[in-house]
């Protein structure tokens, strides 16, 4: 009975850091990105996921705002992921990340207010924020997770982070935007188009 015990309780204990795992390595990545750490920022982001993540949603809006008559879709896209490559490639790099999820003006055209991606302090208000995006992330089987910032604003005005585990580490993978941001980096692509 002590034995059965005492191997439910390492279970136990096993399953509750695995579940907070997760967002211990959001909390070191949003250190990593106000302390403009480049290479803790590239340990946990893989940049290739990330990329094809952005171009998915970049491209959607882009495509929305061109004139597409008697255009084959795939025609389009192929031509639309042509125009976007700098764009993408300007912003898969831990310095464009940095400038993403840190500059004030965008997030404030993102999500209506200067909000943190991570809730760093300690008060009442900000455990209540992070208990409220443990209970809104969505796990997608034990190796991924999307936890939504900041929890509090509408789905529209959410930042979505989709952290995977590699290994024993987990990295961001894809970063859906929300859709006022979406639309500026569409804008900015049709600009360096022209």
């Amino acid at each position: 009975m002590r034995w059965t015990f005492r191997i439910s309780f390492l279970l136990l204990l096993a399953w509750a850091i695995f579940m907070v795992s997760p967002f211990v390595a959001l909390y070191d990545l949003s250190k990593a990105i106000e302390a403009r750490d480049l290479a803790r920022i590239a340990e946990r982001v893989n940049f290739n996921a990330l990329r094809v993540s952005l171009a998915h949603q970049i491209l959607g809006e882009f495509l929305k705002t061109q004139d597409l008559a008697g255009l084959d879709r795939q025609a389009a896209t192929q031509a639309g992921t042509a125009t976007l490559n700098p764009v993408l490639e300007s912003l898969v790099t831990p310095q464009a990340l940095i400038d993403l999820l840190d500059d004030p003006k965008l997030r404030q055209s993102a999500t209506g207010g200067g909000h943190a991606l991570v809730p760093t302090g300690l008060d009442a208000e900000s455990l209540g924020r992070m208990w409220r995006t443990f209970l809104f992330s969505e796990s997608q089987g034990f190796r991924a997770i999307t936890i939504p910032f900041p929890v509090d604003e509408a789905k529209d005005r959410q930042f979505r982070i989709t952290l995977r585990l590699s290994g024993t580490t987990w990295r961001v993978t894809g970063l859906e935007l929300p859709s006022a941001l979406q639309h500026e980096l569409s804008r900015r692509a049709a600009a360096m188009k022209k």
